[in-house]
């Protein structure tokens, strides 16, 4: 519904867009008539018309911005004032075209923000992408920086394994059957070995893919996953994860060890495990996971890989935290993507706290014309057939070269 915004003596039609990552959005559709108002406390709302409140309280701030004489206001909610979204459009409304906006229009009134108010960006080139991750990384010049590239900016960031029921209740079945059937490949690997082969192979585990290098991070904000339907305003996204770099865990290391030998354990042992340190840490006393039957099997487990393992010594936090692993540049793809891992440890699969998992402190750069960004990329030779350098990829990418 096209609705009227009313400022003074000045009235302009538009449509009220809102998303919580985003914010609220008041898009005009006159052209050439601006509203000077720069902060407001609520809506006050006659009929099609909609006033701003403007007193001493201060609830939004108001960013107005100009693409080519059409203008946008960005309400900045100072407080997380909880408003009547009646008025408002979704993202996913915009699949429908309005009366004078579409995905197209709104994307260049998007990109032409850059810098969101609540710190994230918007960029619709490599140009503006590179100079965010260039702040960003200013921002954290003692961290050490990962990132994570996806089509629509709604991806949660938790493994695959994590995403059915039926495949984090069979990891430890599904992790033994792909080891039997490569058994003379992988019998004498490593647990995180063999979970990197079966990531590699599009296996559910519990690894999250990232990438030392912002512009495959970016590419894979772009590339459309093979039957993706579109819905509503699909926008990409590039997650930028800063890790302290003590934090950061290699392959061949202890911790990565205890957190993939959880692979192998059955779900029930998994949780048992989960519930004996969670009521140890909060009782303060150590005995209450050490004496479970849970415990010993983890603990049998990891001798099969670190025979000196002392007991002594294990921090059970160890199991709990999401860790960024860097990887042995094992095969083709990792190579060519600078991959890395985000290896994740117990949760509470009663709950369900499987879907709510989260990671480092993470920055967000939402990705806008991709199209446009894909044909920049592909300058720089960084398309299908240089991140995957298989076959099948590389002859995909030859075809669209011709197209």
């Amino acid at each position: 519904m096209i609705y009227k915004l009313k400022v003074d003596d000045k009235v302009i039609n538009g449509v009220f867009i809102a998303d919580p990552d985003f914010g609220y959005f008041f898009v005009t559709e006159w052209k050439d008539v601006e509203l000077k108002f720069k902060s407001m406390d609520t809506f006050k709302m006659e009929n099609d018309e909609i006033y701003p409140i403007i007193n001493e309280n201060v609830h939004y701030k108001v960013y107005s911005i100009n693409q080519e004489n059409r203008f946008m206001y960005l309400f900045v909610n100072q407080e997380n004032k909880k408003e009547d979204l009646a008025f408002y459009y979704s993202f996913d409304d915009l699949a429908f075209k309005l009366d004078f906006l579409d995905n197209v229009g709104f994307k260049a009134l998007l990109a032409s923000v850059t810098l969101l108010p609540n710190g994230n960006y918007v960029i619709g080139n490599v140009g503006d992408y590179i100079s965010a991750v260039e702040e960003l990384k200013r921002k954290n010049k003692e961290d050490e920086a990962f990132y994570r590239g996806h089509y629509s900016y709604k991806y949660t960031l938790v493994p695959s394994l994590y995403r059915k029921k039926k495949y984090y209740d069979n990891e430890s079945y599904m992790y033994m059957d792909f080891k039997i059937q490569f058994y003379n490949e992988l019998s004498s690997k490593k647990y995180i070995e063999i979970l990197t082969t079966m990531q590699h192979y599009k296996m559910p585990t519990r690894l999250l893919d990232t990438t030392s290098n912002p512009l495959v991070a970016l590419y894979m904000a772009c590339d459309k996953p093979q039957g993706y339907k579109n819905k509503g305003l699909v926008i990409g996204e590039v997650v930028v994860m800063n890790e302290a770099i003590r934090n950061v865990k290699y392959s061949d290391s202890n911790a990565v060890t205890l957190l993939s030998s959880l692979a192998v354990l059955e779900t029930n042992y998994k949780q048992e495990l989960y519930e004996k340190i969670m009521e140890s840490k909060e009782k303060n006393d150590p005995s209450i996971y050490k004496n479970s039957i849970a415990y010993k099997r983890f603990v049998a487990e990891v001798y099969n890989e670190l025979p000196y393992f002392d007991q002594d010594f294990f921090n059970p936090d160890v199991l709990l935290r999401p860790r960024h692993v860097k990887v042995g540049m094992i095969n083709e793809r990792i190579i060519a993507q600078s991959g890395s891992f985000i290896l994740f440890g117990l949760c509470n699969y009663v709950t369900g706290e499987y879907q709510h998992l989260n990671t480092v402190s993470k920055q967000r750069i939402f990705i806008v014309h991709r199209e446009y960004i894909q044909e920049q990329l592909n300058l720089l030779n960084i398309n299908a057939g240089t991140m995957y350098p298989d076959k099948d990829h590389v002859s995909v990418s030859i075809m669209k070269s011709y197209e």
